[in-house]
């Protein structure tokens, strides 16, 4: 290999690099657990927001196995036992205790909750849907998060402030 042909893979592999590092400081960063209550009447999901900037949650989706999404329009701080509505915002480098009373853990059998940010990217938990169906979940889910929410999951309006 010539001289040039090794300053040329060094300048692509600094390239790499510094987009590599661009991506990570823009991407938003995640991650979900999903629990039930003691005695099967809410479930418990935590919402962690790794990124160094805060992400304000729009709404909180319901999916049965085989449904459309159902969008909750309150969520209550299992921190502080209290009802907020959407938008709620989760800081940097934090998690934010959700709990879903009522009817949604026993509207179906198996289910996934679906949480979408503001931006419109959305992220799937689930405990009790097969694995296949958790797969095409993941998937959509990868696709809005790489499309910056234009694909993968409708884009809700919970946190719309309706029309009077």
């Amino acid at each position: 290999m010539s001289f040039s042909e090794w300053i040329s893979i060094l300048a692509l592999a600094i390239s790499f690099s510094a987009l590599y590092f661009t991506f990570k400081k823009d991407a938003h960063r995640i991650r979900l657990s999903l629990n039930k209550g003691p005695y099967g009447t809410s479930d418990f999901i935590s919402i962690n927001n790794d990124s160094s900037f805060p992400v304000f949650i729009s709404s909180v989706g319901h999916l049965p196995l085989n449904g459309a999404i159902e969008w909750i329009s309150k969520i209550c701080d299992g921190k502080i036992n209290k009802s907020f509505e959407f938008p709620v915002r989760v800081d940097p480098r934090s998690t934010y205790q959700g709990v879903f009373l009522g009817g949604y853990p026993h509207k179906s059998e198996m289910y996934s909750y679906c949480v979408q940010l503001d931006c419109g990217r959305t992220f799937v938990v689930s405990n009790t849907i097969p694995r296949k169906a958790y797969i095409k979940l993941k998937l959509l889910s990868l696709l809005s998060w790489l499309s910056s929410g234009r694909f993968g999951f409708e884009k809700n309006d919970v946190h719309i402030s309706k029309y009077k």
